[in-house]
């Protein structure tokens, strides 16, 4: 019998602490039901302290990966997350327009500051070609408070629902503006309802990878035909209980969030006698 797995696909950098990226992606995406496939765009080599070290691949690298993707595999979500260079998203833009217009969703996470603080993008060169490039391709975007503020050009005192409205103004469709410090759940805006998504904070110290897991949570519940209104909420919820579960014995910083449950997935080693076999 044939089953019925959707594949999605995630367009971002390695964490070679395994939270965030492609690996907090594939991870994010598993907790939903669906396939992951990888283009990388570049590695970092990245702790729970933050990022140490990160290097782009040559564009022609992330064209070739994308190609034979799209190519072999019948892709029915697509998330971009990092975006390193302009060179890079002028490329890729074409290719997600393509998406786009075959009416695959495209998620937009334009990651920029990492949880831990770290900055992964030249924000001023990079603000336009996302606004060029990206947002007029995506179903919605999903900035945290810092690249909200980036993005619109908005400063610390602008709210949510003024930050959400400026990036739509820049051309995106739909928002969802992660909670910043001192804010708890999610802001949504499509362009006509806002919406405050509210949800616990757990304070665990638990939230390597959390944004990364949230935007692909987004991108696995709407390959599957979820609503976008219905998969926002849906996706905090699935975001936070990663949170709530987090590794909290793993990292020296901000510890990893747990979409697997992984506890509840460990093989007991076989004993006979009192002996492993």
């Amino acid at each position: 019998m044939e089953r019925d797995v959707p594949v999605c696909l995630t367009i971002g950098s390695s964490d070679s602490s395994g939270g965030a990226g492609a690996q907090g992606d594939i991870k994010a995406f598993a907790s939903v039901g669906c396939y992951a496939a990888t283009v990388i765009v570049g590695v970092t080599a990245q702790a729970t302290s933050g990022v140490l070290g990160r290097w782009t691949l040559p564009v022609a690298a992330v064209v070739a990966q994308l190609s034979a993707v799209l190519d072999d595999l019948p892709v029915a979500g697509a998330k971009i997350g990092t975006t390193w260079s302009v060179e890079l998203l002028a490329e890729l833009g074409p290719h997600l327009a393509g998406l786009a217009a075959r009416g695959i969703p495209v998620v937009v996470d334009p990651v920029m500051v990492t949880a831990s603080g770290s900055w992964l993008s030249d924000t001023g060169r990079i603000r336009a070609a996302v606004a060029r490039y990206l947002l007029p391709n995506a179903v919605v975007v999903t900035p945290n408070r810092q690249e909200a503020e980036l993005l619109s050009g908005g400063g610390p005192t602008a709210s949510r629902r003024e930050l959400a409205e400026a990036i739509v103004a820049m051309g995106a469709p739909a928002v969802v503006i992660t909670a910043g410090p001192g804010e708890t759940g999610d802001w949504f805006f499509d362009g006509e309802h806002d919406e405050h998504v509210d949800g616990p904070r757990h304070g665990n110290g638990a939230e390597h990878g959390v944004g990364c897991a949230h935007s692909a949570l987004l991108t696995g519940m709407l390959a599957q035909g979820w609503p976008l209104r219905l998969a926002v909420p849906q996706a905090h919820r699935r975001a936070a209980d990663g949170v709530r579960r987090g590794l909290t014995h793993l990292g020296q910083a901000v510890h990893p969030v747990d979409m697997l449950d992984l506890p509840a997935r460990r093989c007991a080693a076989p004993i006979a006698n009192g002996v492993l076999w």
